[in-house]
């Protein structure tokens, strides 16, 4: 879940789901898919096509429930590894966290060293693909490391509205090892027309790393 996770990151993508091709440098790396029904919400995704295939992999993330207290299954799997997670969040809280392997725990696989006030990361997720206006600050705990994303700026243009978020891990490990990523910038485009904002594609780059998720028609 590492790259899927830093580059907010299919099996099959669900009905109705909302699908954006990620891509690098131009290169479409693969897609990723963000749907809700009910008190379920799914994230999909799989990258075929990485340079040399070397990040190449499927993750399937579920959430039941709702954005403060959550069951989140998060499967992902690939050449290099398989790593299945379980987080359970009550009221805010991480009140279990269980991985397998067991060496891919983390110190913050123990939820007692989580701090209050987080979210599973379909559910974070969720939160910039279904904004009203820019997103607002939200905490993300995937069972391994607590994330931080916070807006720094927007700006309306007619019916574009862009969104400049800070994207930093918190607590436990970084990002891509060993590389360790921690800290990202987004930048998200939405379409304001009509009743309902639409993301329509979403920037993360950190040093000459940029990744584009740009929404399928």
């Amino acid at each position: 879940m590492k790259a899927l996770a830093f580059c907010a990151f299919v099996l099959a993508a669900p009905a109705c789901a909302e699908t954006y091709d990620v891509s690098l440098g131009g290169k479409t790396l693969g897609q990723l898919s963000y749907a809700q029904t009910g008190d379920k919400a799914t994230l999909v995704s799989t990258l075929d096509n990485t340079p040399l295939g070397v990040f190449n992999g499927t993750f399937t993330g579920t959430s039941t429930g709702n954005a403060a207290s959550s069951l989140f299954v998060g499967n992902s799997s690939s050449s290099r590894k398989q790593r299945l997670v379980e987080v359970e969040i009550t009221e805010n809280r991480a009140v279990r966290a269980d991985i397998t392997p067991l060496d891919e725990q983390t110190e913050l696989s123990e939820t007692a060293r989580v701090p209050a006030g987080v979210m599973d990361p379909v559910r974070a997720m969720g939160q910039l693909f279904r904004a009203r206006g820019c997103p607002a600050r939200l905490n993300m705990y995937d069972g391994r490391r607590v994330v931080t994303i916070e807006p720094d700026a927007g700006s309306q243009s007619d019916n574009t509205l862009n969104c400049t978020l800070s994207y930093r891990v918190v607590a436990g490990p970084g990002h891509l090892s060993p590389l360790r990523v921690t800290s990202a910038r987004m930048e998200l485009t939405y379409d304001t027309t009509g009743a309902r904002q639409t993301l329509q594609q979403m920037c993360i780059s950190s040093g000459i790393f940029s990744v584009s998720l740009i929404r399928q028609d």
